[in-house]
This record gives structure tokens, C-alpha cells and sequence, in this order.
């Protein structure tokens, strides 16, 4: 059976443009995986339709769509995007892979994944490091960088690589992963360019003397600040991580550079008509029509993402992402470690190469809670007239609740002062987890009280005070 999709330009004309509100920035710098994973489908099915009327089937099937003619006439009313088993999380792979023909390495640079949470509308962004240790091969017992696995399960048998990075990806994490969407560096560059490039804020000032070209290097320098990048230059950005200055050659720093980069193609692609506009929309169909793999979606996944996309970009929005990279300063510097081999760097658990009960336990605190797991303030707690041992035990009752926090006993600072306080020190900062922390000690006073005169330790400070008796007025008394 043939089977054709036809959108005119006309009919595209008709449709509203999608625009964001420019009084919206801090919302959309919260919402980048999302929207790439969201809008690279989205990209792929409306193209599909146009590119039909041109060129055939084919390029559905490339880059995974599922396209059956009766579910054009089966439309779910609500559709939504597949979930995993607690029917709370959606989870995302994105990766990003290196396909120079020099190299002929195949190796994973960027590797990401995405947690939306279907009841809080919050997205949890998690990067794993590419010199990150693991079983990058299940035929063999020995442990190598997971940047290597799609290379080596790849040149098995096509198809193999991203299934077995997913499973490894899932057992480091201990998610379980519904979507995955793969781009090479080309498709990266040109799909920046096809978008007229993006503007990036640069943290950090630095220059790499060693940023890799062909066989050889070649030096590539930053200077802080907001600026256009091309594709090209996007790249470099993201990749470069040989750099002395600024703490910005390391991994970590790249994950994060990755993540704004990320997030820069998202405002830019859906701050244009470039959806709706036909030659920007092959455009871009050209640059993922060889360079991106995508699981399989569904006409239904493609109307769920497209509803999520839209609530998320409306004024009631309360959507959030948070980030977080598998670095050694993550859960209070109890789970990652660079020194997991004895004869050279290398990243890994702290429990031991293969081990990762405490990744998996932090993640899952993570996507619960993660505001304050993303604020990650050191609290330190003072007896201030509740008692020695009462105020420990209290103590030991937030770290239980919240683990892999840097929370700290501090002892006795006064013993006859009454009632709870919890304060940020400095200012502006930790607002959020004050908030959260003080409903669950059960205190309404977040300021610094009088009585203290000299500054406590931490981000944020807790002071149990003896508990205020409020006597009670009877009736005989006010006779």
C-alpha cells in the first residue's frame, strides 16, 4: 500500500507561529533536554510528511518512525509518552558520537539522559562523563572508558551499540529508559547552522592548545560573555577539554558546556517560525536525515510530546529542569572518584569499578527532591536550647531524609534560646531549600534571629531552640 502525507505551504502558513514570551528567560533556560529530544521528532514527522511528497518513504524509517495508516484514523485523545514502571518518569538517552573519518572511533562524547516527571512537570538532567569507567563490552569481564561502548557493540552487528550503551547507561544510573536519540558531530554542526547558529553565555574565559583537527591539534580560545556561535564553533565549545584555565579542561566542565549548548539550540529553534517555515524545516530534515538515530516513536508519542511542549510554554507553567554530572564533588564526594585505577586517572565509582548502589540511591533522591539536590548547600545545625543529644537526634533525622548531603552537628551554641530557625548565609541563594526545609522541621521563621550576633557556618543554618510554651488563657483567669 502507498501511502502519502501532503502539507502545503499554504496550509502551514495558516497555522500560528510558536513564539516565546521574551519576559520568560529564567523559565526557558530551565527546559532544555526536552525540547531537543521533543523537537528533533517533532522535526523528523512533519518532515516526513513534506519530504514524502518529494522523495518517498525511506527517511521515516531511518530515523525511527513508526508509521501506520490506521493510526491516522485511531487518534488517543490523550496520549502520552511511554513511562517507566512507577508510571511517573519519562527517561531519555541523548548522545552524541564522533563519526570523523579519521578517527574511525565511533566514540560517544555526550552522553546525557533527560527525566521528566509526568506530576511535577520537573526534568532532571543527568551527564555521565565520557572517561567514566564501566563494562563497556558484556562478553568480557575487563572495565574500559564508556565513551568506547557503542564502538564496540556497533562493529557486532548494526544496531547493537546504542542497545547496549542503553543497558549500560541504565545500570550506572538505575533508570529505566524509554527513548534514545543519537546525533554525530556533522549533524550537530549543521543543524546549529541550519538555525542561523546560537547564542551562548560563556562562564568562563579559556583557550585549549590541543583541541583535536584531523591528525594533528589546533588551539581554540573562549572569552566570557554572551556571543553567536556557528556550528562549527558550538562545537568546539562543547567538546574542547584541554584547557588550563578557569577549571574548564576537565570533563565535568564539558558536560556542562554541552548542556548550554543544548539549551541555546532549543531557544533559538523555538523562538523562530522555523517549524512552520518549509525551507528551514527541510533544512534541518537534511541535517538529521544521515546524522541522527532515534528510537522508535509513534504518531501518539509525537502528540504527547507536542501537548508537554505546549503546557510547558504557557504562562502556568511551573516546569523546571535541574542538572547534574557524575563529578566527584556529587552526594557530598561519596560517589565519584578519579582515582578508581592505581595506574592512571580515571573516573568511577567510589564503591569500585562495576559497583553503583549509591548512584543509583542518589539518583533516585535526585529526580524526587531536586531542588535541594541541585542547590547541594552544606546545613549545619546548632543546639540552641533544645539539648545536646535531642538536636543530634533531629540532625540525624535530616541526614536520613536527606542523604548524601553535607549536613552537619554542630553542638551547643546557647542553651536557654526558644524556637526553631533556619536561615540561608548568604544571601539570595538556597531560597528554595530553606522553603523546603523549614516546612519539614515545622518552622515559619527563615531569617537570622536577633539574639544571634555572630555568623554561623554553612550555607544554610538550623537552630533548635527550646520549644515555646504558649499558655493557655481560661476562662476563670480573664474573671
Amino acid at each position: 500500500m502507498e501511502v502519502s502525507i501532503n502539507i502545503t505551504d499554504k496550509e502551514i502558513g495558516k497555522r500560528k507561529p510558536v513564539r516565546l514570551k521574551m519576559d520568560k528567560a529564567e523559565s526557558r533556560k530551565k527546559r532544555s533536554w526536552i525540547y531537543i529530544l521533543l523537537s528533533i521528532l517533532l522535526i523528523a514527522f512533519l518532515g516526513v510528511g513534506i519530504y514524502l511528497g518529494y522523495k518517498g518513504y525511506k527517511i521515516g524509517k531511518d530515523v525511527g518512525f513508526n508509521f501506520s495508516p490506521g493510526r491516522l484514523i485511531e487518534k488517543k485523545r490523550d496520549p502520552e509518552l511511554k513511562k517507566d514502571s512507577t508510571g511517573v518518569y519519562t527517561n531519555v538517552l541523548l548522545v552524541g558520537i564522533d563519526t570523523r573519518d579519521n578517527t574511525k572511533l565511533l566514540n560517544t562524547d555526550v552522553i546525557i539522559v533527560g527525566s521528566y516527571n509526568h506530576q511535577t512537570k520537573d526534568i532532571v538532567m543527568i551527564s555521565i562523563p565520557r572517561d567514566f569507567y564501566a563494562k563497556v563490552n558484556p562478553e568480557k569481564t575487563s572495565f574500559s572508558k564508556i565513551n568506547s561502548a557503542y564502538s564496540i557493540n556497533e562493529r557486532k552487528g548494526e544496531g547493537n551499540g546504542l542497545v547496549v550503551l542503553e543497558e549500560i547507561v541504565e545500570e550506572i544510573l538505575g533508570l529505566e529508559i524509554q527513548y534514545h536519540a543519537m546525533i554525530n558531530f556533522k549533524g550537530f554542526v549543521d543543524l546549529i547552522d541550519s538555525v542561523g547558529g546560537v547564542y551562548v553565555n560563556v562562564e568562563n574565559s579559556f583557550t585549549d592548545y590541543m583541541y583535536p583537527k584531523g591528525n594533528g591539534y589546533e588551539t581554540v580560545s573562549f572569552k566570557a560573555g554572551p556571543q553567536l556561535m556557528d556550528g562549527d564553533t558550538a562545537l568546539k565549545y562543547a567538546r574542547s577539554r584541554h584547557s588550563r584555565q578557569n577549571g574548564e579542561g576537565s570533563d565535568f566542565a564539558r558536560a556542562r558546556r554541552q548542556q548550554k549548548v543544548m539549551d541555546a539550540f532549543k531557544e533559538v529553534l523555538l523562538s523562530t517560525e522555523t517549524l512552520l517555515n518549509p525551507t528551514k524545516l527541510m533544512s534541518l530534515l537534511s541535517s538529521i536525515q544521515d546524522n541522527v538515530k532515534i528510537s522508535e516513536f509513534s504518531l501518539e508519542d509525537i502528540q504527547a510530546g507536542v501537548n508537554i511542549l505546549k503546557a510547558m510554554d504557557s504562562e502556568e507553567s511551573t516546569s523546571s529542569t535541574y542538572s547534574f554530572v557524575l563529578d566527584p564533588t556529587i552526594g557530598n564526594y561519596s560517589l565519584v572518584t578519579t582515582n578508581i585505577k592505581s595506574d592512571g586517572y580515571a573516573i568511577g565509582p567510589t564503591e569500585g569499578l562495576g559497583k553503583y548502589t549509591k548512584i543509583n540511591e542518589y539518583v533516585k533522591l535526585a529526580i524526587v527532591n531536586p531542588i535541594i539536590y541541585s542547590e547541594n548547600p552544606s546545613i549545619y545545625v546548632y543546639d540552641t536550647g533544645l539539648g545536646y543529644q535531642s538536636t543530634k537526634t533531629k540532625t540525624d533525622e535530616l541526614k536520613a531524609k536527606y542523604k548524601y548531603l553535607n549536613i552537619r552537628f554542630q553542638g551547643t551554641k546557647f542553651k536557654d534560646k526558644e524556637g526553631i530557625y533556619i536561615y540561608s548565609n548568604k544571601i539570595d541563594e538556597f531560597t528554595n531549600t530553606v522553603n523546603i526545609l523549614a516546612e519539614y522541621i515545622k518552622t515559619e521563621n527563615k531569617i537570622k534571629p536577633e539574639y544571634l550576633t555572630t555568623n554561623t557556618a554553612g550555607d544554610i543554618s538550623i537552630l533548635f531552640g527550646k520549644e515555646i510554651v504558649v499558655e493557655e488563657i481560661t476562662q476563670e483567669s480573664t474573671n
